[in-house]
């Protein structure tokens, strides 16, 4: 396969633009209730802009960028998202839990692996997305439970739930197998997996409405 890697990134950028623009103009529809996911997001686009023109005019590592930004920043303010969003007590006293295992995990990465700043961590990735995906999990629960899976359509976090759950989810075989697959398979797959994740995000984006309409 001989994927353009260069246009792929390239391609993902203008995405990320075209998402960004699109959460500044809908904030005040979309309110204060994603705040935290729209923080992060944004916060990980910037890294992956930033980062594409740095190594390109450095040739310098950028894994300490992605490590304190990526890792534990922005996965950091997508668990406080879904901390925000359960109101049943007992799924946020999980979620809770779910945060301090968080920082455990970041502790016991700094103990057990060298020059971890720069040095980007799978194992810790992994660990960052399993928290994640099970508070997506709590999160579906509660909404399907409710009576919100009754206007699921325009009910943005529902989306962004489903965004993510393709990102990671399709992430975790790439990026295990990420030495046994040539670059262009690798940076084709985690393309189409953006890709995908964001037009869920876009329809969501441009779906929802503004509580106090409805």
């Amino acid at each position: 396969m001989n994927w353009n890697i260069e246009i792929g990134k390239q391609i993902s950028i203008v995405i990320s633009f075209l998402v960004m623009a699109l959460m500044i103009i809908k904030y005040r529809k979309i309110g204060k209730e994603n705040l935290f996911f729209i923080a992060g997001y944004i916060l990980l686009s910037l890294i992956d802009i930033f980062c594409y023109f740095y190594f390109r005019s450095t040739n310098r590592s950028t894994e300490t960028f992605y490590v304190i930004g990526f890792l534990m920043i922005v996965f950091f303010m997508y668990l406080l998202y879904y901390f925000q969003l359960l109101y049943w007590p007992v799924l946020k006293k999980i979620q809770s839990v779910l945060l301090i295992l968080f920082v455990v995990n970041i502790t016991v990465m700094f103990c057990i692996e060298d020059d971890l700043l720069h040095h980007f961590s799978f194992n810790m990735l992994y660990v960052d997305i399993l928290l994640l995906l099970f508070s997506i999990i709590l999160f579906l629960y509660q909404t399907f439970n409710s009576d919100k899976i009754l206007e699921l359509n325009n009910y943005l976090p529902f989306w962004i739930s489903v965004s993510l759950l393709i990102l990671f989810i399709g992430s975790i075989p790439i990026l295990y197998f990420r030495t046994s697959v040539s670059q262009h398979i690798y940076f084709f797959i985690l393309f189409m997996l953006n890709l995908i994740s964001n037009g869920i995000l876009i329809w969501g984006l441009l779906g929802t409405k503004n509580d106090k309409l409805r």
